[in-house]
């Protein structure tokens, strides 16, 4: 029972992070529209960063979270199939705190700008606690 369990979360993890996905792909042409002229007359080489690296239409941003989600799936069969293994545990586990960070970067970008940034909710209440519920979970 308990395996069933702990594969069932494995797995809907890549759900989680794909609703957060979701988000960053349905704001982030409109969030660059409303946010261009503020970034682009603000001093800061940061904001500037940030809000180039946020500049791109939905399908690009779309054909970019493919890779992502490829990559996650992988990760996640491969964790599947050795679920025993320390060495793919120490893996995986390292996969879930890049997560984390990748979360730490949207609040970062959020305060840096002043602004709300694609991706920030669901960062904070979705993927953040799950991630945290899946380390404690495998550990």
């Amino acid at each position: 029972m308990y395996q069933i369990e702990v594969y069932n979360a494995i797995w809907l993890f890549v759900v989680i992070f794909m609703l957060h996905d979701f988000e960053e792909i349905i704001a982030v042409e409109n969030w660059a529209k409303r946010t261009e002229s503020r970034i682009t007359d603000n001093s800061k080489w940061i904001s500037k960063k940030i809000w180039q690296f946020w500049n791109v239409n939905s399908y690009s941003f779309a054909k970019r979270d493919v890779y992502i989600f490829l990559t996650m799936s992988i990760i996640t069969f491969i964790k599947i199939q050795n679920v025993e293994s320390l060495i793919i545990s120490i893996l995986y586990l390292s996969f879930l705190l890049f997560v984390l960070i990748h979360n730490v970067f949207h609040v970062l970008q959020t305060l840096i700008l002043k602004t709300y940034t694609p991706g920030l909710y669901t960062a904070i209440f979705l993927v953040t606690p799950y991630t945290i519920y899946l380390l404690v979970l495998l550990t």
